[in-house]
Order: structure tokens, then sequence, then C-alpha cells
């Protein structure tokens, strides 16, 4: 009677021990997906701004919310990416998997506005370092800020965005990337 008890104790710890192991294997498959969809949205807004956006005279919008408002009112913007507001009304605002803002500003270069900024917001640390690492890698950029650290080459390794890229706070990405495309 005895052994029967710790059958079925040892055979539930083996079953809770499996759960938990499907479970982390489901949370890490679900942050490689995030990364791999916001690293392809994050190139596919360069990109659309670029080919979209700039006039003879530079990227002439007075904020963000015009500028990313346009992306959104034009229908450019990845399908996958939640937009919140009337999507035809050039002033929607535009969400990162992880809840956070996703802004696009035009940047100013000696008085010229001849570049762009494309902001994403509550970062996840494990993310903050894979999409810096990747999106510099492309070429895409001519700078890339996490928080508050520059890199104006656009470039930026693995050491660096594991140290600059900060904790979680709980569930909640605490991180800010800055990607800047001067042209």
């Amino acid at each position: 009677k005895g052994w029967a008890i710790l059958e079925q104790g040892t055979i539930a710890l083996v079953v809770l021990f499996v759960i938990v192991v499907v479970l982390g294997s489901l949370y890490a498959l679900r942050t490689r997906a995030n990364v791999a969809t916001e690293t392809a949205n994050i190139q596919t807004i360069i990109t659309s701004a670029q080919s979209l956006l700039k006039g003879s005279d530079g990227y002439t919008f007075t904020s963000s919310a015009k500028m990313t408002g346009a992306l959104i009112q034009m229908g450019v913007i990845p399908s996958g990416m939640t937009v919140q507001g009337d999507k035809t009304s050039g002033t929607a605002t535009l969400y990162n998997a992880w809840g956070g803002a996703v802004t696009v500003a035009p940047a100013s270069t000696s008085g010229f506005n001849n570049g762009f900024t494309v902001t994403y917001d509550k970062v996840p640390q494990d993310a903050c370092i894979q999409i810096a690492t990747r999106i510099s890698k492309t070429g895409l950029t001519n700078g890339i800020t996490l928080n508050s650290t520059a890199h104006s080459d656009g470039k930026v390794t693995t050491e660096e965005a594991s140290t600059q890229c900060k904790a979680d706070n709980g569930s909640t990405g605490t991180n800010k990337l800055i990607f800047t495309i001067n042209g």
C-alpha cells in the first residue's frame, strides 16, 4: 500500500516536470517569433518611409504623430501590428508586439529634415539584444540608440547590446530602441 502512494507521487512529479518544460519551450518559441516579426516590421517601416514619405525637400512632417499616421493611412504598416484609432484619419497610433508605442519622426540634420527615426518602446531585454544586433547587421540604419546610449555608426555588437539593454520590470519590457535613418 505504501508503494502505491510513492508511485503516484513520482508520476505526478514527472507530469509536472513535463508541463513546466513544455510551457518554457512555448514561451521561448513565442519570444523568438516576436523578435523575428518585429525585426521584419522595423525593416518594412524603414523602407516604406524612405520610398513613400521623402519629397524633394526631405521629410516635411511637423511631428511623429503626423508621420506615423501617414504611413498607417497609406496602408503600408505590416498587418500584424496593432493600430489604435481610425486608420484613415492620419492620426492613428501604432504599437509593437509588447504593447509599446512605435513612432516614425522626422530627424533634422543641419536644419533640414533629411532623415527620420523609428522608435520602439517597451521592448523586453532579450528582444532588445536580438533586434538591435539584427538591425545593425542589415546596414539599413545610420544610428541606433539603446535606451540612452547612441551608436552613431549604426553598429551594435551583442556584447554592447547585452550591457545596454535593461532588465524587464516583471513581465514588462523597459527598453527603448531608436533607429536613425539619414536620407
